[in-house]
């Protein structure tokens, strides 16, 4: 049998070992890395917990993103997809135009974009009409009926 016991615990001193400044040192180090240990997990569990939000915050967050995209000028549709459906559409409508302009391609968008713009403002103030405030696809269907373009 060696010095330290069988299970090999460096903190269990055996019958006949007498305790040294190494031993005690040692010992004292583990214990130190055990609290600190104790420490990280406790810190980390408080970490981990996520903080519930209030409504009253996920207002003020929605808010601040309408307004973020109203000052924004640039397209609301990624422009590489969009000049992809286009050019699908294109080809399954036409033999011989297979070549769109950067310009052209950015008229479209724009007038797209206008469009779907204004068609979901009407729909939502038919929906508000309704007294309701989640826009619904029977306030589409209604827009249609009742546009006269």
């Amino acid at each position: 049998m060696g010095s330290r016991a069988s299970l090999g615990d460096s903190d269990v001193y055996s019958d006949d070992e007498e305790p040294t400044v190494s031993t005690f040192r040692l010992h004292s180090q583990t214990g130190n890395a055990a609290t600190n240990e104790n420490q990280s997990q406790a810190t980390q569990t408080k970490q981990s917990r996520r903080k519930k939000t209030t409504p009253a915050r996920r207002d003020v967050r929605f808010l601040r993103e309408v307004r973020h995209l109203q000052m924004r000028t640039g397209f609301m549709i990624p422009r590489l997809p969009f000049s992809r459906l286009v050019r699908e559409i294109i080809a399954q409508h036409s033999t011989s135009v297979w070549k769109t302009t950067a310009t052209a391609l950015e008229a479209l968008q724009t007038a797209t974009e206008m469009y779907m713009e204004q068609r979901l403002h009407d729909a939502y103030m038919l929906t508000l009409h309704r007294k309701c405030v989640t826009l619904q696809i029977k306030d589409m269907k209604l827009l249609d009926v009742l546009r006269i373009d």
